[in-house]
């Protein structure tokens, strides 16, 4: 009899115990999803998913950093995935830090000093005051040129275009940026400093082995985000919208700042475009052509040796996107504070030693450790765009995988519009990000792009000849260009 009561006594008990369990997580959930100012959604949290490469579901803790010890939701995948893209956030999965607003302003507050590049040519002030900024040293550049700005002007931009030449840009290339109203400063590369060289450090990456002259204490690879900072800066009329790119694999199908209306008005000042990542991956069914940052092990091997493992747990970021760090966005003020903060970090890395420097530590890969663990500052005022949407369509990562031999490439994720425009996946018919603005990566894609751009020259040149591209008409009715400018030898 005793038995019999006692199995009784702890049958009650369990039922007692999952009534507790329910009744906790429906008040844990109702006082998340009633909290002032926080989205309402029917997830309160990414569910474990057993199809992420390489984990299984017990891989990783639910306490991830998608919801805060105060109950603040970070990350919300599930109001993306049902199309309630205004509740979709994707904050740091920290407690945001009370003093780092003040640290930043004051970061954004110091001088910033003038170019040291030359100035080769300032363009006429265009009607558009948005910028697209970047860095393009190369000896011979006019292909690039051509999808580059050619795709620009073609498709609506008339705002500000600022980047850096090689010292040594052929007479060809200068008179088409002329005509097409470029900003352009020489770059020279030069040896780097001695006390941010490591021993017996690999010189064969051009970008990660030299510095330019001014900056011989930022190799090129980091020492272009603080020529963008001192271009913008000394650009008056650079007053809305700002890019700071990639040059090498960027190609324009639209004016990239169309759909953001204008940047006085803007709610957010700083924007990151994310790669793709599971939940926006439109092929749910071949995981392994998204991966999220915390799978990635180049994110662990170039953040963890300057870091620490203690700071660097992959396992917070298992759902979280990567965020590129070659198609950055901000108004006047954001861009400046993104640029300050990554170049002070820069700075401060390079003073810690070899393992916080290039090549150990790279550009993407700071700039993301540092927004998902709140160094930005001001959060409410900085978003990221989710893969498939917004100004930027990133093709790398969909084109290719590790099954890919070179040269090849998948075109099975790409849309295409009636007029075969490539289009954004998640944005709906008759948005103005609908045909995806920017293709960033473009290079990975050759496989079928080659062919797609030979197919659509309409789209970066109207004529065969550079030289026989006609002027921009702001360029052509300003009279600095309608006589021989001065070539700076």
């Amino acid at each position: 009899m005793s038995r019999r009561i006692t199995l009784k006594t702890q049958s009650q008990l369990l039922v007692l115990l999952a009534i507790f369990l329910s009744l906790q997580s429906f008040w844990i959930s109702s006082k998340i999803s009633t909290s002032p100012g926080l989205p309402s959604f029917s997830h309160q949290h990414p569910q474990r998913n057993p199809s992420v490469i390489g984990l299984g579901v017990s891989s990783y803790p639910l306490q991830d950093g998608s919801i805060l010890p105060d109950g603040t939701v970070t990350f919300t995948p599930e109001e993306f995935q049902a199309g309630r893209l205004d509740k979709y956030v994707n904050l740091p999965n920290h407690v945001v830090d009370p003093t780092m607003d003040a640290h930043v302003h004051h970061c954004m507050m110091q001088p910033v000093p003038e170019p040291t590049e030359i100035l080769m040519q300032k363009a006429p002030d265009p009607p558009g005051v948005n910028a697209i900024v970047g860095l393009a040293s190369y000896p011979k550049f006019m292909d690039g040129w051509r999808k580059l700005v050619g795709s620009l002007r073609i498709n609506g931009y008339d705002g500000h275009i600022i980047v850096g030449v090689n010292k040594d840009i052929p007479l060809g290339e200068r008179e088409y940026l002329d005509k097409m109203g470029v900003t352009y400063y020489a770059v020279e590369t030069a040896n780097c400093s001695s006390s941010i060289l490591n021993q017996d450090e690999d010189t064969s990456n051009t970008v990660r082995s030299v510095c330019s002259r001014g900056l011989e204490d930022l190799k090129l690879e980091w020492g272009r985000y603080e020529m963008a900072r001192r271009w913008l800066n000394a650009c008056q009329t650079c007053t809305g919208w700002s890019m700071v790119i990639d040059t090498r694999d960027i190609f324009f199908q639209r004016d990239p700042f169309a759909s953001l209306g204008r940047a006085e008005d803007a709610t957010h000042n700083l924007l990151f475009v994310e790669e793709i990542a599971s939940y926006t991956n439109t092929l749910p069914k071949a995981p392994h052509r998204a991966v999220n940052i915390g799978q990635s092990m180049r994110y662990k091997h170039h953040v963890e040796p300057c870091y620490g493992k203690a700071n660097v747990k992959a396992y917070e970021l298992i759902h979280r996107p990567m965020l590129c760090s070659g198609t950055v966005i901000g108004t006047r003020e954001g861009i400046h504070r993104f640029l300050s903060v990554l170049v002070e970090e820069f700075r401060q890395n390079n003073a810690k030693g070899p393992m916080c420097r290039s090549p150990v530590t790279t550009d993407q890969w700071t700039m993301n450790y540092l927004y998902y663990k709140g160094k930005f500052g001001f959060v409410q005022q900085t978003k990221t765009l989710p893969w498939g949407t917004g100004p930027v369509l990133t093709v790398g990562k969909p084109c290719v995988n590790s099954q890919l031999k070179d040269g090849l490439s998948q075109i099975d994720m790409m849309q295409f519009g009636s007029d075969d425009l490539i289009l954004n996946p998640h944005e709906p018919d008759g948005s103005l990000a609908r045909v995806a603005p920017a293709l960033h990566q473009w290079d990975r894609c050759r496989g079928w792009m080659k062919p797609w751009f030979d197919k659509h020259e309409d789209l970066f040149m109207r004529s065969k000849s550079p030289s026989e591209e006609p002027f921009m008409p702001w360029v052509e009715s300003s009279s600095r260009n309608k006589v021989s400018r001065e070539r700076i030898s």
